[in-house]
């Protein structure tokens, strides 16, 4: 029998569309699935370290920048919307034309609206079923335009998350109203969770703090400043890791602390299991990769991103993380109330091939 492929594209908004990509592609390969990556910039850095002996294509990302102030946020969007369905054409036309001299026998679309094609099946990969708006009306509005497009373009809707009570994304990947296409939800996508340590560390952490910095500019660099003036204030040993893996100028050693533009996996696991606190944005795959080290959780959502907004809020609520607005954030004081907070255990349940192996056979693989 001819070994099938697979051709999958993660958007580039975030690294975590990229990282929750791995343990998908790595399930593909151990079913015997031949894997073609379509991806540029960070994202295929992070890929081609995972997989360097896989193909990879070029394909162009959306690029988008966020507003330096919450305020600003839903208007520099609109702004950019032109460009956004630009994108999504143009990745629609760039996938004809790749198809038909490669012939791929599935398309997976990690939440890049345009990357589908009519003749082969295809399938799309969000944890946003129920994307979140300043307003109610532009909410609902905006899931009957998703909806209506997984209908009509895409086979099946997959979602890393648990369904039902026991779920980490809330409303946005489990809302009461669902699409009509197909839904398999995968469970949590963390590459990271095999190399979690399985025993406890008793040995004093290297580091007070590890922060994980990423996301659109220029949040991410006002972010990655705020860490690193109060770190160095507070005298204590702490890391930074800047999630600039295109950007390896992007490094800085001080008395106390270290700037690091990007760490591998096993790297990154050693960084996590030496520090005492994890200060993260809060982008719904780094809390899923964070889940299996049980490390106190410290989430800054990018300001105006309701998403991250959403989610540190919920998790707060549960009592997996505390969280602070940009604006209201002190280091000290975090480490103070992480120090005395109630954490409750997370719950995760790990995505496996063989559940990816009898999905594929719903599409027809």
């Amino acid at each position: 029998m001819q070994q099938k492929s697979v051709l999958i594209a993660p958007l580039d908004w975030g690294l975590g569309h990229a990282t929750r990509c791995i343990p998908v592609i790595t399930g593909l390969l151990e079913l015997g699935y031949q894997v073609t990556i379509a991806t540029e910039g960070a994202h295929e850095i992070i890929l081609r370290e995972a997989f360097p002996n896989l193909t990879f294509l070029r394909l162009k990302g959306y690029h988008i920048r966020y507003s330096k102030n919450a305020a600003g946020f839903t208007l520099k969007m609109i702004v950019q919307i032109p460009r956004i369905l630009y994108n999504i054409f143009r990745e629609f036309w760039w996938l004809h034309k790749t198809n038909r001299h490669q012939q791929f026998d599935l398309i997976i679309s990690d939440n890049r609206l345009g990357f589908f094609h009519l003749k082969t099946p295809s399938v799309f990969i969000t944890h946003q079923l129920n994307l979140q708006t300043p307003f109610k009306w532009s909410t609902r509005l905006m899931q009957w335009m998703q909806y209506s497009w997984f209908k009509l373009f895409f086979n099946m809707v997959w979602v890393p998350d648990m369904e039902g009570d026991q779920n980490l994304s809330g409303i946005l990947g489990n809302p009461m109203l669902k699409p009509a296409v197909p839904i398999w939800y995968m469970n949590c996508l963390s590459r990271l969770h095999t190399y979690a340590s399985k025993e406890s560390n008793e040995v004093q952490p290297a580091y007070l703090f590890l922060g994980i910095v990423s996301g659109p500019e220029p949040q991410r660099s006002l972010f990655q400043e705020i860490l690193w003036t109060e770190g160095n204030e507070f005298h204590q040993p702490f890391k930074l890791i800047a999630g600039t893996a295109s950007q390896p100028d992007n490094h800085a050693i001080s008395e106390f602390g270290s700037i690091i533009p990007h760490l591998g996996g096993p790297d990154l696991v050693k960084a996590i299991e030496n520090a005492k606190y994890i200060i993260s944005r809060g982008g719904y795959t780094s809390l899923m990769e964070l889940i299996p080290f049980n490390k106190p959780l410290i989430l800054v959502p990018t300001p105006g991103q309701t998403e991250q907004i959403y989610l540190a809020k919920r998790w707060q609520e549960k009592g997996w993380a505390i969280a602070y607005h940009q604006t209201e954030f002190h280091l000290e004081t975090a480490l103070k109330e992480a120090a005395n907070f109630n954490y409750q255990p997370i719950p995760f349940k790990s995505f496996t091939k063989e559940a990816l192996e009898a999905t594929l056979k719903q599409v027809n693989l």
